[in-house]
Protein backbone atom coordinates (compact mmCIF):
# COMPACT_ATOMS: atom_id res chain seq x y z
CA UNK A 1 0.00 0.00 0.00
CA UNK A 2 1.34 3.44 -0.95
CA UNK A 3 1.57 5.73 2.11
CA UNK A 4 0.81 8.77 -0.06
CA UNK A 5 -2.60 7.41 -1.13
CA UNK A 6 -1.69 7.17 -4.79
CA UNK A 7 -2.84 3.55 -5.16
CA UNK A 8 -6.20 2.57 -6.62
CA UNK A 9 -7.55 0.79 -3.52
CA UNK A 10 -11.29 0.36 -3.65
CA UNK A 11 -13.33 0.89 -0.48
CA UNK A 12 -16.95 -0.02 0.24
CA UNK A 13 -19.75 2.34 1.20
CA UNK A 14 -19.66 1.17 4.83
CA UNK A 15 -15.92 1.90 5.16
CA UNK A 16 -14.97 3.79 8.35
CA UNK A 17 -11.32 4.98 8.37
CA UNK A 18 -11.40 5.48 12.17
CA UNK A 19 -11.82 1.73 12.66
CA UNK A 20 -8.37 1.26 11.17
CA UNK A 21 -6.80 3.67 13.62
CA UNK A 22 -8.76 3.00 16.81
CA UNK A 23 -8.93 -0.65 17.74
CA UNK A 24 -10.74 -1.44 20.97
CA UNK A 25 -11.10 1.37 23.50
CA UNK A 26 -8.61 3.64 21.80
CA UNK A 27 -7.34 5.06 25.07
CA UNK A 28 -4.29 4.21 27.09
CA UNK A 29 -3.84 4.97 30.76
CA UNK A 30 -0.42 6.39 31.51
CA UNK A 31 0.96 6.52 35.04
CA UNK A 32 1.54 9.92 36.65
CA UNK A 33 5.25 10.60 36.95
CA UNK A 34 6.64 13.14 39.40
CA UNK A 35 8.07 16.21 37.65
CA UNK A 36 11.48 17.29 38.94
CA UNK A 37 11.99 21.05 38.76
CA UNK A 38 15.29 21.34 40.62
CA UNK A 39 13.47 23.26 43.34
CA UNK A 40 12.70 20.23 45.55
CA UNK A 41 15.48 21.03 48.06
CA UNK A 42 14.65 24.74 48.17
CA UNK A 43 12.40 26.86 50.33
CA UNK A 44 10.76 29.93 48.81
CA UNK A 45 11.87 33.09 50.60
CA UNK A 46 10.09 35.67 48.41
CA UNK A 47 8.20 35.83 45.11
CA UNK A 48 7.56 38.69 42.66
CA UNK A 49 5.70 39.18 39.36
CA UNK A 50 8.16 40.74 36.97
CA UNK A 51 9.55 41.10 33.47
CA UNK A 52 13.24 40.35 33.00
CA UNK A 53 15.70 41.55 30.37
CA UNK A 54 19.26 40.59 29.52
CA UNK A 55 21.88 42.89 28.00
CA UNK A 56 23.12 41.21 24.82
CA UNK A 57 24.42 42.55 21.51
CA UNK A 58 24.57 46.10 22.94
CA UNK A 59 20.87 46.23 23.81
CA UNK A 60 18.33 45.07 26.40
CA UNK A 61 16.48 41.97 25.17
CA UNK A 62 13.35 40.72 26.88
CA UNK A 63 13.70 37.22 28.37
CA UNK A 64 10.12 36.92 29.56
CA UNK A 65 7.47 37.54 32.19
CA UNK A 66 6.82 35.33 35.20
CA UNK A 67 7.25 34.69 38.89
CA UNK A 68 10.72 35.60 40.14
CA UNK A 69 11.61 33.67 43.29
CA UNK A 70 14.30 33.83 45.92
CA UNK A 71 14.97 30.20 46.91
CA UNK A 72 16.96 29.08 49.94
CA UNK A 73 18.62 25.66 49.75
CA UNK A 74 17.61 23.52 52.75
CA UNK A 75 21.10 21.96 53.12
CA UNK A 76 23.48 24.84 52.35
CA UNK A 77 21.20 27.82 53.18
CA UNK A 78 22.49 29.57 50.03
CA UNK A 79 19.93 31.78 48.32
CA UNK A 80 19.49 31.92 44.57
CA UNK A 81 17.23 33.82 42.22
CA UNK A 82 15.11 31.74 39.86
CA UNK A 83 12.57 32.78 37.25
CA UNK A 84 10.55 30.77 34.75
CA UNK A 85 8.68 32.11 31.75
CA UNK A 86 4.90 32.04 32.36
CA UNK A 87 3.58 30.14 29.36
CA UNK A 88 6.45 27.77 28.65
CA UNK A 89 7.97 27.20 32.10
CA UNK A 90 11.38 27.80 30.50
CA UNK A 91 14.14 28.90 32.87
CA UNK A 92 14.97 32.55 32.13
CA UNK A 93 17.04 33.45 35.22
CA UNK A 94 18.91 31.15 37.60
CA UNK A 95 21.83 32.37 39.68
CA UNK A 96 23.13 32.58 43.21
CA UNK A 97 23.17 36.00 44.83
CA UNK A 98 26.96 36.11 44.89
CA UNK A 99 28.95 38.26 47.29
CA UNK A 100 31.85 38.71 44.88
CA UNK A 101 33.46 41.87 43.55
CA UNK A 102 31.49 43.16 40.56
CA UNK A 103 28.56 40.78 41.01
CA UNK A 104 25.04 41.25 42.36
CA UNK A 105 25.23 44.95 43.15
CA UNK A 106 21.88 46.56 42.40
CA UNK A 107 21.67 49.84 40.56
CA UNK A 108 18.68 51.65 39.08
CA UNK A 109 18.22 51.76 35.36
CA UNK A 110 18.52 55.44 34.40
CA UNK A 111 15.60 55.32 31.96
CA UNK A 112 13.12 53.38 34.14
CA UNK A 113 12.45 54.04 37.82
CA UNK A 114 10.67 50.70 38.38
CA UNK A 115 13.72 48.64 37.38
CA UNK A 116 16.92 47.24 38.87
CA UNK A 117 20.03 46.04 37.04
CA UNK A 118 22.89 43.82 38.23
CA UNK A 119 25.62 41.55 36.90
CA UNK A 120 25.58 37.83 37.68
CA UNK A 121 26.85 34.42 36.62
CA UNK A 122 23.56 33.13 35.21
CA UNK A 123 22.94 29.43 34.55
CA UNK A 124 19.52 29.62 32.86
CA UNK A 125 20.98 28.65 29.47
CA UNK A 126 22.92 25.49 28.64
CA UNK A 127 26.25 27.24 29.22
CA UNK A 128 26.47 29.44 32.35
CA UNK A 129 27.73 32.90 31.53
CA UNK A 130 28.22 36.35 33.06
CA UNK A 131 25.25 38.53 32.10
CA UNK A 132 23.83 41.87 33.04
CA UNK A 133 20.16 41.47 33.95
CA UNK A 134 17.38 43.99 34.38
CA UNK A 135 14.11 43.35 36.19
CA UNK A 136 11.06 45.55 35.84
CA UNK A 137 8.10 45.79 38.21
CA UNK A 138 4.66 47.37 38.00
CA UNK A 139 4.73 49.31 41.29
CA UNK A 140 7.25 51.31 43.32
CA UNK A 141 6.39 49.14 46.35
CA UNK A 142 7.51 45.99 44.53
CA UNK A 143 10.72 47.76 43.43
CA UNK A 144 11.59 48.49 47.06
CA UNK A 145 10.52 45.07 48.32
CA UNK A 146 12.73 43.42 45.67
CA UNK A 147 15.69 45.59 46.69
CA UNK A 148 15.20 44.63 50.35
CA UNK A 149 14.98 40.88 49.58
CA UNK A 150 17.93 41.00 47.16
CA UNK A 151 20.15 42.77 49.70
CA UNK A 152 19.10 40.37 52.49
CA UNK A 153 20.00 37.42 50.23
CA UNK A 154 23.34 39.07 49.37
CA UNK A 155 24.21 39.57 53.05
CA UNK A 156 23.07 36.04 53.98
CA UNK A 157 25.18 34.43 51.23
CA UNK A 158 28.12 36.68 52.12
CA UNK A 159 27.95 35.52 55.78
CA UNK A 160 27.84 31.87 54.64
CA UNK A 161 30.83 32.46 52.37
CA UNK A 162 32.82 34.01 55.22
CA UNK A 163 32.06 31.00 57.47
CA UNK A 164 33.84 28.65 55.06
CA UNK A 165 37.51 28.40 56.08
CA UNK A 166 39.78 29.77 53.36
CA UNK A 167 42.38 27.44 51.89
CA UNK A 168 45.94 28.57 52.39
Amino acid sequence: MDPHGDDDEQVGEDYNPEQEVFVGEGQATLPQLPVQTGEENDEEVAKFRAKIYRFADSQWKERGVGDMKFLKNKQTNKIRLLMRQDKTGKLIANHFITAQEGFCKLSQLKTADKSWIWTCYDASDEQPKVWQLCVRFTSPEEVERFKTEFEKAYESNKALQEEVPKKE
